[in-house]
């Protein structure tokens, strides 16, 4: 008995894949500003599917074009007012910064390399990673490897990634020196940390060492000191136990807000003898400062 074959289930074997896009060519075929990035325009290109005729082609149009007036600075005037528009079906869209326009003097009917198309692409993709970076930035302030990571996240190339961020360092919006500075400065009076901490915070956000080494060289030790102290008059009235083991488990906390051993003791001692409750040092030396059992807030 015959059985119909049920549509739409072809063999896998049968399936073609799609070919890659050749590399073209292309025409400018209209300009117009963008409505919402100021300085940046968008040029509608038709692809050329034979680039081959282009040199046939350009040799034509030079044989039969008029001599260039001075209608390309008043066309150039118009496009930066923003007075140009021009939209077909099939034409693929490029936005560019208006110096790339006015450098490749990108004009309506004005025909592009395989080469000028792939580095118009190229400056698209870079010009956007730099206007993603910008927004990110006025968030919050990020290191050169957070930013370079959250960019390669949104898909932007490797070549597109370091262009942006050497652009934004030669602007000096992109500083790791400063920001671990300020990062060290406000972990240290703001969150109370200790220099330690704050070093492996940084190195965890990218920073260098030799950057990290200034930062830290530069934090005011007073200030590390006033900052353990308040943390350990803080923690010393909920902290349970007797006198010892208060002190051990403070000293604990105080460690692992990354201040050095000699701040640790001399904060968690003070902090003990300002509440009256301290009636001896006896037992109070570095060998707590490696007790796991008191390690804990």
């Amino acid at each position: 008995m015959y059985k119909p074959r049920r549509a739409g289930k072809a063999k896998e074997t049968e399936r073609k894949q799609p070919l890659p896009l050749p590399e073209v060519g292309a025409v400018v075929t209209g300009i117009e500003a963008h409505p919402k990035k100021p300085h940046m325009y968008r040029i509608s290109l038709k692809l050329d599917p034979h680039p081959e005729m282009e040199a046939d082609e350009r040799s034509k149009e030079a044989s039969t074009a008029e001599p260039e007036t001075s209608d390309w600075n008043d066309e150039v005037d118009a496009l930066i007012a923003g007075a140009q528009s021009a939209k077909e079906a099939d034409e693929t869209l490029i936005t560019v910064h208006e110096d790339t326009l006015v450098s490749l003097r990108l004009l309506k009917g004005r025909r592009l390399s395989v080469e000028e198309v792939a580095a118009l692409v190229q400056d698209e993709q870079k010009e956007e990673a730099y206007r993603s970076a910008l927004l990110m930035l006025e968030r919050k302030a990020r290191t050169t490897a957070e930013l370079s990571q959250a960019l390669r996240r949104k898909g932007y190339a490797p070549e597109a990634v370091s262009a942006c961020l050497e652009r934004l360092r030669a602007q000096r919006m992109l500083d790791d020196e400063a920001f671990a500075r300020r990062y060290t400065e406000q972990r240290a009076t703001g969150q109370r940390k200790g220099r330690m901490l704050i070093r492996q915070e940084l190195l965890q956000r990218g920073v260098e060492r030799q950057d990290i080494d200034r930062a830290i060289d530069g934090l005011d030790g007073e200030v590390e000191r006033e900052s353990a102290l308040a943390l350990a008059r803080k923690r010393w009235p909920n902290t349970k136990g007797n006198d010892r083991e208060r002190k051990m488990k403070l000293m604990g906390l105080l460690m692992r807000r990354g201040f050095p051993s000699n701040i640790v003791k001399w904060a968690a001692q003070q902090a003990a003898e300002e509440t009256g409750e301290d009636d001896s040092d006896e037992g109070f030396g570095d060998d707590v400062l490696h007790d796991s059992e008191y390690m804990e807030d």
